[in-house]
């Protein structure tokens, strides 16, 4: 699990090791492609393969390094490949997990966390709920064997999870928001187009 330091914006980031591992090896290889070409003084070729290395490095981001959770006073981001979720305290039921960390909302979503530690609550762990039907877990319990993930989760519930109660009590809306990642979808997009069209009219 990788975790950065806690800033006051940023909070807590949770990431699992292997795709950050991956991601890197990806950005790596890029820069030795890259630097191989202009080294040898093919400008030509390093013009040609651009795109495809623009494409590489912005998938790598987008699938590898860039996925995880963030933890923070407001809520939960959740940062998928693609989409960003951003689940308010009030509307957090419970953070389960099987094989991937899932965040499961008041009005029965499920926000599964594609670049977190699968680690939230072990397996089959009981619960008990308490007077608004909420697991035991949101009131900061803590099952034994959890991991490091599972104990920063459980922490931030107990700090913060409880305080959003007043607020959705009080009858202020607490929305669920989806941000899509447009910016890499349209540079990746360009990236494609601008490869299908070397290979097309090459020569």
């Amino acid at each position: 699990m990788n975790r950065r330091a806690p800033t006051p914006r940023q909070g807590v980031v949770l990431r699992a090791r292997m795709p950050v591992g991956v991601g890197f090896a990806l950005l790596a290889l890029v820069a030795v492609l890259l630097a191989d070409a202009l080294l040898r003084g093919r400008w030509d070729v390093a013009v040609l393969a651009l795109p495809a290395l623009v494409l590489v490095t912005c998938l790598a981001v987008e699938v590898f390094l860039r996925p995880g959770i963030r933890l923070h006073a407001d809520g939960i981001t959740v940062v998928n490949q693609l989409v960003t979720y951003e689940v308010p305290w009030a509307l957090v039921a419970d953070v389960t997990t099987r094989f991937l960390v899932a965040v499961e909302t008041v009005d029965g979503r499920r926000i599964r966390c594609w670049g977190a530690p699968t680690a939230a609550r072990p397996e089959g762990a009981a619960a008990t709920a308490d007077r608004r039907g909420r697991p035991a877990a949101m009131r900061g319990s803590r099952e034994p064997g959890g991991t490091a993930a599972h104990r920063v989760i459980e922490a931030h519930r107990a700090q913060y999870a409880d305080a959003a109660l007043p607020a959705a009590d009080s009858g202020v809306a607490a929305r669920l928001s989806r941000k899509p990642h447009w910016m890499t979808v349209g540079l990746s997009a360009a990236m494609i187009v601008a490869a299908l069209r070397q290979v097309l009219f090459a020569g």
